[in-house]
């Protein structure tokens, strides 16, 4: 009986070991075949462009196509519960964004994942800022003289927003809670559909992403901490007098938990060469986004930051997101 144990054991483990081996050799190979990118959101946004750009490059850089596949549905939670079940040999993963990653765990916390344990990081890959942006009859130019204007019109100022729980609803919740300022927080479908009530005067300001269409009213700032250079002329939040107070949607490439170091350090690789490239660059910047970049510590270390940021936002402001 001892022997059959021991036998059995060093088959267990001889087993064990020879698929540990036989999948190591598979990641240093890797990739031999078409490779399938979720993306959180449907076709035709901004961060469709940016997705479908990223796999036209990375098609060519590892000489295997890169197939998008649209996953929309919860805000983005289909998404990142598909990628955290696959198969982790670098043939799914996913381009997810701040809001499933950071933002809807700490506004619904029974989510079916945790950002931190149940994704391999890979790398950010590119971001489009938040803006403050106020309508032609706004007597403020200024981020000051808005908040100069809102103290003395205490809960008059009425701000658009896409959405609850978004960035921009969190970004317009952080400046007024470091202003100290109150106002009406009033919800849109998207960034586009603020503009025309901005632009008519039926709201006072709007903190969304950046699009090219807010180019018809007068952007105060940019909520980065520097300038961002396919907006010249547009004061960063520090240079503005508000240091700390920064908003941007980020997106980030993340697999299935324990994907191999080999397949993380290439797709990595990948990442920054495309952020790097001039071309990827400037295509980038025609639809509001710029290019990021930096190690998988660098994008754990962006999870670990925004919960720390805007858990307490959330909590002050009592903010839920309605995506289910």
């Amino acid at each position: 009986m001892r022997f059959f144990r021991a036998v059995l054991a060093a088959a267990l483990v001889s087993g064990l070991f020879g698929a540990a081996t036989g999948f190591s050799a598979q990641a240093q190979t890797w990739p031999t075949r078409t490779i399938n990118l979720l993306i959180a959101f449907g076709g035709g946004g901004g961060g469709d462009t940016a997705a479908r750009l990223f796999a036209e490059f990375a098609s060519k850089e590892l000489g295997q196509p890169v197939i998008i596949e649209n996953r929309p549905g919860g805000g983005g939670v289909v998404a990142a519960i598909a990628v955290s079940k696959a198969t982790p040999d670098g043939y799914t993963v996913a381009l997810q964004a701040v809001g499933p990653m950071s933002l809807r765990p700490l506004m619904d916390p029974p989510v079916d994942y945790d950002p931190m344990k149940d994704f391999s990081p890979i790398g950010l890959l590119a971001e489009t800022p938040n803006v403050i942006v106020a309508g032609p009859k706004f007597p403020g130019h200024s981020v000051q003289e808005l908040v100069d204007w809102a103290k003395k019109n205490p809960g008059k100022l009425n701000i658009g927003h896409p959405g609850p729980g978004t960035m921009g609803h969190l970004g317009a919740a952080l400046l007024a809670s470091h202003a100290g300022i109150t106002g009406t927080y009033i919800a849109y479908r998207s960034s586009a559909h603020i503009l025309p009530d901005l632009l008519g005067g039926q709201i006072d300001i709007a903190c969304a992403a950046y699009t090219p269409l807010f180019k018809q009213a007068n952007i105060l700032a940019v909520m980065t901490a520097e300038p961002v250079g396919f907006m010249p002329g547009v004061k960063s939040m520090r240079e503005a007098g508000f240091p700390g107070v920064y908003a941007s949607t980020w997106y980030a490439l993340f697999g299935p938990p324990n994907l191999p170091p080999e397949i993380v350090t290439k797709l990595n690789a990948v990442i920054n060469a495309f952020t790097h490239d001039e071309e990827m660059r400037k295509r980038l910047n025609l639809v509001g986004f710029r290019g990021i970049g930096g190690s998988p510590a660098d994008l754990t270390k962006k999870l670990i930051d925004d919960k720390a940021v805007w858990s307490k936002v959330i909590k002050d402001t009592n903010i839920k997101n309605e995506q289910k």
